[in-house]
């Protein structure tokens, strides 16, 4: 079922329109962003239905920032409200362990790599939850980096959606024929920057990484120039496990919410104002500090807490 809708809505990313709808209409502005995204999905979940299968399984894939996990959690909300059982599963419960995992020439265990995941089992458990409607699914012990001996029964009803989640969920790898009916692949990611005319004031790799330094910040306590030295290496993980398999997706969703620098951007400024200016990310930290300055600030109290954005600012509704 390829390319059936594998196109995006894009937006109308001029910051100049963005900052004059900000100071005359915030909340008009931000409501209408999160009413098309909101709609953007439920679209999709409706393709999705009109597949005449008995059950469903959504490999959902996307780069770092994109706001993978509230969209799953946003289609399994969709697909209920039309009736359906949802079971989320991520790709990471698959990891084989750091034993089992080759180290990176820094020292570091290459769990971004697909030889990390355990493939047969993955293929295994998708062909019988699709065909008798059952599987044990693994659960991982992070903290420990291996596998737990755990597992998760999950039994499929009628009507089910099962949405697997993680940045190989596209990979070819793991399609099997015997299911392939029941198979749709959602890529997600911010498809466009923010222009002043023809020129970029930020592009879409700029606006994930704020998302992540802003992310980072408050939820796992990293700093702000230990995310941006670390970007080039997810940026090329990415080029190497995602982007070749993005246009085989049978849909595309467009993350970007076109107020998001305006709601980033005080706290984006402070945090990118620690940075050192010995640091080697330092001319970079400069650039998307100047680039930020030019929009307008938004309160983040006018943000629904199902928004998207409350994944990386904080105050969501859901559980991450």
């Amino acid at each position: 079922m390829t390319n059936w809708l594998n196109t995006y809505r894009r937006y109308a990313c001029d910051i100049h329109r963005i900052n004059q709808e900000v100071k005359a209409h915030p909340q008009e502005l931000i409501l209408t962003v999160e009413h098309i995204f909101h709609s953007d999905i439920r679209q999709i979940v409706d393709r999705i239905l009109e597949i005449p299968v008995k059950r469903h399984i959504i490999y959902l894939s996307g780069p770092s920032s994109s706001g993978k996990t509230t969209t799953a959690m946003k289609l399994s909300e969709a697909f209920e409200a039309k009736g359906c059982h949802v079971i989320l599963i991520s790709m990471d419960d698959f990891y084989l362990g750091k034993d089992y995992v080759r180290k990176l020439p820094n020292g570091k265990y290459d769990f971004e790599s697909i030889e990390a995941l355990d493939i047969s089992l993955m293929r295994q458990c998708a062909k019988q939850a699709m065909q008798s409607g059952e599987c044990d699914i693994p659960v991982y012990d992070f903290p420990n980096s291996r596998r737990s001996g755990v597992t998760r029964h999950i039994q499929l009803e009628k009507d089910s959606v099962v949405i697997v989640e993680g940045i190989h969920a596209l990979n070819p790898i793991f399609s099997d024929p015997l299911i392939s009916e029941y198979v749709s692949k959602l890529y997600i990611g911010v498809k466009q920057g923010v222009k002043d005319n023809e020129d970029y004031v930020l592009s879409n790799r700029d606006i994930r990484l704020l998302r992540r330094i802003v992310r980072d910040d408050q939820f796992r306590g990293t700093a702000p120039d230990i995310v941006m030295e670390r970007w080039e290496d997810v940026i090329e993980g990415e080029q190497k496990n995602i982007r070749p398999y993005r246009y085989t997706s049978d849909f595309t969703l467009n993350t970007i919410h076109i107020y998001e620098p305006c709601l980033i951007k005080d706290r984006a400024i402070r945090l990118l104002s620690q940075i050192d200016s010995s640091s080697p990310v330092a001319e970079t930290a400069q650039r998307l500090s100047l680039a930020l300055s030019c929009f307008e600030s938004v309160e983040e109290s006018l943000v629904p807490d199902n928004s998207l954005m409350r994944e990386f600012i904080g105050g969501s509704r859901y559980e991450y």
